[in-house]
């Protein structure tokens, strides 16, 4: 039996078995090709903010309960060089005392909003466990500086890029001593 063509039907559903892989191996090729053209495009319309850590302060503690986990609030300043709003969604953090992870943790976010052109200031609860001062309580008394660093991410949601990840570090060192007295404790 022949078609209007004049081929047989088998041969024409070969022919177009073989055009359906060549058509689809095309069309990635092109997808693949415009998304590399427009990676300069992202990079030229999404600027990443610069996060730094500005202050923390101990919101509760229990005096009842020493092993209690200690929650504090971590001041961010996110400074969004964009013309237009960034809606965070997620906040991943490790906090590190002496050689000591004190706290970790990420939590996921809908409800900040960094501001365009210019700097957030974004309050993060964050929550210490006390059982790891014990050594660096030994190392402050042996030593009398500690070092300290803060590290984490914050996911920003970006038009046209996505989710995309924006790294924090704060590091240093301190003498405990030194800060306790300016804050009105009385050490000889």
């Amino acid at each position: 039996m022949s078609s209007f063509s004049g081929k047989s039907s088998g041969t024409r559903m070969s022919e177009m078995r073989i055009a359906k892989p060549f058509f689809s191996l095309a069309l990635l090729a092109a997808l693949s090709f415009a998304a590399a053209s427009c990676r300069p495009l992202i990079k030229e319309v999404f600027k990443p903010p610069k996060v730094r850590v500005t202050d923390a302060a101990i919101t509760s503690h229990s005096i009842d309960d020493p092993a209690a986990p200690w929650r504090l609030t971590l001041t961010l300043a996110v400074d969004n060089p964009n013309g237009y709003p960034l809606d965070v969604a997620y906040v991943a953090y490790t906090a590190v005392l002496g050689r000591e992870t004190v706290a970790e943790g990420e939590q996921y976010r809908s409800d900040i909003r960094i501001e365009p052109s210019g700097v957030t200031m974004v309050k993060m609860p964050l929550t210490v466990r006390p059982e790891a001062f014990r050594e660096v309580l030994r190392h402050v008394l042996q030593t009398r500086h500690l070092d300290y660093e803060f590290n984490g991410s914050v996911g920003i949601r970006a038009p046209v890029a996505g989710v995309v990840r924006i790294p924090f570090s704060r590091n240093g060192t301190f003498d405990p001593i030194d800060l306790l007295k300016k804050k009105g404790f009385g050490f000889n």
